[in-house]
């Protein structure tokens, strides 16, 4: 029961993500030092480590990570878990979670009703991608860009009794946000495996094998990258609007000017190299769920969830895949 080898199983690198698509709406009408927020912000780490890892334990059952030989160093493949061991605690532990879940929804929030059924869209949605919309689907990226909606629909429903426009924004930030990261980065970073699912390969995207040098060509699949991430940060900017603040200006600025020179690195012909690919895609990743959070929340409020995400995730990576970004 070694826990770095469970962490790298439960992919705990990314946890803040989870951790702030929920909590950033959640707080936008609650206080930030409560029980309440506390024991939320728990359940989300085991939330995030039990539904990460499901998805690590399905690609590994279904053989996707095992024809994989970037995935050779995770547990399932390393053999350093046992499969019926997994199984046990990853499948007994969401079906706690969601039980658990329920109940706190209709603990604390104002509309149990709305907040239920967002829960209930994003169990649903992202069991469907976990067990094999991920690699067979064309359209698999949907199904966990509406789970992760729905996840930051629930924190919005935790405490607000209806949607208002913010909130509306805020949602669609967040749809915009993992679509591009599940379905430009991600596909990006697995280009070489040939999943049926990729949809840059159908635009284009591929991978040249020049004088022992591998080479990134995006073919259509760099205007879509930019097309998503510019709306993204435009929806970002109108969060800003509806909440202006000097800090949050800054702060907007700053990280949607990082964003877009990240996106041009993603998006350009280039050498490809797989770990220069993912801290990459770590930063720009970082770069837009952070925000929403500066926009959204009192400066001390961001300040400390921000210092709290990129010293976990810097430092969580280092001790369990030993290297500063995801080995994933």
């Amino acid at each position: 029961m070694n826990p770095r080898v469970w962490l790298q199983l439960f992919r705990a690198q990314t946890m803040p993500a989870t951790l702030l698509l929920v909590l950033v709406p959640y707080l936008t009408n609650v206080p930030f030092l409560d029980l309440k927020t506390l024991i939320l912000a728990l359940t989300l780490v085991l939330i995030h480590y039990f539904s990460f890892g499901h998805n690590s334990l399905m690609d590994y059952v279904m053989g996707y990570d095992q024809r994989d030989h970037s995935k050779s160093h995770f547990p399932l493949n390393r053999g350093v878990i046992r499969l019926t061991v997994a199984h046990n605690v990853i499948h007994w532990g969401l079906s706690l979670l969601t039980v658990w879940s329920a109940f706190l929804t209709v603990w604390i929030s104002p509309n149990p009703f709305m907040a239920i059924t967002c829960l209930l869209f994003w169990v649903a949605f992202g069991q469907a991608y976990n067990d094999g919309l991920s690699k067979e689907s064309p359209l698999g990226f949907l199904a966990i860009s509406v789970c992760s909606t729905a996840s930051g629909m629930w924190g919005w429903f935790l405490s607000h009794v209806s949607l208002d426009s913010l909130g509306a924004i805020f949602l669609g930030y967040v749809f915009l946000t993992i679509l591009f990261q599940i379905s430009y980065s991600g596909f990006l970073k697995e280009l070489e495996v040939g999943e049926r699912s990729n949809i840059l390969t159908r635009m284009g995207a591929r991978i040249e094998v020049l004088r022992y040098h591998k080479i990134f060509r995006g073919g259509r699949a760099r205007f879509y990258g930019w097309f998503i991430k510019v709306f993204n940060l435009i929806l970002g900017w109108s969060l800003w609007y509806l909440r202006p603040s000097v800090a949050g200006f800054v702060t907007l600025v700053i990280l949607s000017t990082i964003a877009l020179i990240y996106l041009h690195k993603l998006t350009k012909p280039r050498t490809y190299e797989r770990k220069k690919e993912l801290m990459a895609m770590s930063i720009e990743e970082i770069c837009t769920i952070y925000i929403p959070l500066f926009v959204l929340l009192s400066p001390l409020e961001a300040l400390v969830l921000a210092s709290v995400g990129i010293i976990y995730f810097f430092g969580i990576n280092k001790w369990i895949w030993g290297v500063s970004h995801p080995a994933v």
